[in-house]
């Protein structure tokens, strides 16, 4: 079916970009610190360079899930602002704030299962020590990660990304700073090593989240969105954001858990294909992770438009992010295939271990096959992010919860049934990865969401 729209700017590449841009930006300085912090502890060792992957993922592995249900207050507060309700905006963040507190102590009590499944993988006894301290720092500065998301929600819902990206460019200095001094020891600080790294990422959060609290509290937003006068309980708005947000979060949590299980099971195979595998989703993340801004913009544009009854500017927002996202994308193949030996160089430790000469090795060419998927990434963010805007969360758990653990099941036949080797192993599973947008395509092109929409009363 085709829809017809008085102003074509409405979801065109410049609105888009607008929206968009200011979150690809944040989401680009956050993995950035993550990329910098690594890279301060591979000059320590491969050991604490791998420790830092594993355990960042388990931390994420383990507040994902809630952070997926507060992320679909997103859409509620688009939705929100399309219908012209911009009191209810500021109610969905309340009911985000008092998920994320509530989520805390669960977050706190799964730190013991996640040592125990961290320790059931064949991984060097060294690095399962570092990457737990690193994975404990994390989980116990979480209460602000999850924080600083709610409020994040709320400006990207309004549209205001450009908050966002100032929140986010304050607490990547932040975090910068305190890395490089905690981590080495410097001004008179004690090198913390492992420790100090994680604690300078928790630093650095707060000092994100303060801005936001002062921006939110602001004359602006008080007259504009009654911030001073939202905080109180709704159970008709929690309601739908745990419905909605269920799905959402249930599917980044499977995701994160295969994709860790993904890297232990390379990491498994020992050393060097471990600090390969590192160095590799290290320039993967790089590559992926701006891509999310992209998908929270069409997340933000798609629900306000389907608030406002506007499936026209729907559509057109969903091509708009396929046209910049391939442009990204292009840019991306052409590092990964052009200069792979330069970016593998960049985590070459300060002390020279035997493996590393193999491991580098490795990496380039699993860096190289890992350009095939980068367009594959583009697609799939794009329309993930327009059928989240759209509600039809439950469609995309499915599809992307289903394929993730397709890819990590089959990396274990390859290497512990068919006995294939790392390379193989991996140009298999880049190979399964482009199976993922078509299914998302397929979805979005049947319009059923449409179907799957209902406003949030």
């Amino acid at each position: 079916m085709k829809f017809s729209s008085d102003n074509p700017k409405k979801g065109g590449v410049q609105e888009m970009l607008g929206v968009s841009l200011p979150m690809v930006m944040s989401m680009s300085f956050d993995t950035f610190l993550v990329f910098i912090n690594r890279l301060f502890l591979s000059k320590l060792g491969p050991d604490y360079m791998n420790a830092a992957l594993t355990g960042g993922i388990m931390e994420m592995v383990t507040i994902v899930f809630f952070n997926g249900v507060i992320g679909y207050s997103t859409a509620m507060v688009a939705q929100n602002l399309g219908a012209k309700k911009t009191a209810r905006c500021s109610l969905v963040l309340v009911q985000a704030f008092i998920m994320a507190i509530c989520s805390y102590p669960l977050a706190i009590a799964l730190m013991h299962p996640s040592h125990l499944f961290l320790n059931s993988f064949d991984v060097p006894p060294e690095q399962s020590l570092l990457q737990i301290k690193y994975y404990d720092i994390l989980i116990y500065g979480s209460i602000i990660t999850m924080l600083r998301h709610a409020f994040s929600c709320f400006f990207i819902g309004l549209g205001k990304t450009r908050i966002v990206m100032a929140a986010t460019l304050t607490g990547l200095t932040v975090t910068l700073i305190l890395s490089y001094i905690f981590t080495f020891g410097k001004f008179g600080f004690p090198a913390l090593g492992i420790i100090g790294a994680p604690a300078a990422i928790v630093t650095g959060s707060f000092s994100a989240l303060c801005l936001l609290l002062f921006k939110f509290f602001s004359k602006k937003y008080r007259e504009n969105y009654s911030t001073h006068k939202c905080w109180r309980f709704s159970k008709r708005i929690s309601s739908t954001l745990i419905k909605k947000g269920l799905p959402s979060g249930s599917e980044i949590f499977l995701n994160m858990l295969a994709f860790q299980i993904l890297i232990l099971v390379f990491d498994s195979q020992g050393v060097v294909a471990a600090t390969a595998t590192s160095i590799t989703f290290s320039w993967d993340m790089v590559s992926f992770v701006p891509l999310i801004g992209l998908e929270i913009g069409a997340t933000s544009l798609v629900g306000k438009y389907v608030g406002a009854r506007d499936f026209a500017s729907v559509n057109r927002t969903a091509r708009s992010g396929l046209k910049i996202g391939v442009l990204y994308s292009g840019f991306i193949i052409l590092l990964f295939v052009g200069i792979p030996e330069i970016l593998v160089n960049i985590f070459t430790p300060h002390e020279i271990t035997p493996e590393w000469p193999e491991s580098k090795a490795l990496a380039v060419n699993m860096i190289r096959l890992a350009a095939i998927y980068v367009t594959v990434e583009t697609v799939m963010t794009v329309y993930a992010g327009a059928l989240r805007g759209t509600g039809d969360t439950l469609a995309v758990m499915c599809i992307s919860s289903g394929l993730h653990w397709l890819l990590t099941s089959t990396a274990w036949v390859f290497f512990n049934i068919l006995k294939l080797g790392v390379i193989e192993t991996w140009a298999l599973t880049v190979l399964i990865w482009t199976l993922f947008p078509l299914f998302l395509y397929l979805r979005w092109r049947g319009e059923k969401w449409r179907k799957a929409w209902t406003y949030p009363s």
